[in-house]
């Protein structure tokens, strides 16, 4: 595979980053519980106080993969650094390092500003995920379990 193009999303990217995640999820089998719209996005992503980032990748003009993030600071650790909310890569592109060159995108844009660590969270049973993170340096956190308040 050729390197992919890899760059941060616009507001004119939101039906593009609508469609991956919508992708996403229904590679997951969770169709069903995406209740995040364009307007969502757009708002929340690209408003006065954007919540989150995203990067898309491209090869030939196509977006075929994506990242979602937002920064946080660690009061443990003493210092910032972000959290991938999602990582999808198109099933024909599994494997070929795509996951990998948008997770180094992420990375690089967490250091301009100081960032010094990636966090992120994968479903339970999702062994191919787990064992792709690792392979990349995550470490399984044991001492953690992620929960959820809401509305």
């Amino acid at each position: 595979m050729n390197e992919a193009k890899i760059r941060l999303a616009t507001v004119q990217d939101v039906p593009v980053v609508q469609r991956l995640l919508n992708e996403l999820a229904a590679v997951l089998g969770k169709s069903d519980e995406i209740k995040g719209t364009e307007q969502d996005l757009e708002r929340y992503g690209f408003g006065d106080h954007p919540r989150f980032e995203a990067m898309l990748a491209f090869l030939h003009d196509e977006a075929v993969g994506l990242v979602v993030f937002f920064y946080e600071y660690s009061t443990w650790r003493g210092s910032p650094g972000v959290y991938v909310q999602d990582l999808y890569v198109a099933s024909h592109l599994r494997g070929t390092g795509l996951g990998r060159q948008l997770l180094r995108a992420v990375r690089e844009r967490a250091r301009t500003w100081g960032g010094r660590y990636v966090k992120l969270t994968v479903y339970d049973g999702n062994q191919a995920a787990i064992s792709f993170y690792q392979h990349l340096g995550f470490e399984l956190c044991d001492d953690e379990q992620a929960l959820v308040l809401r509305d």
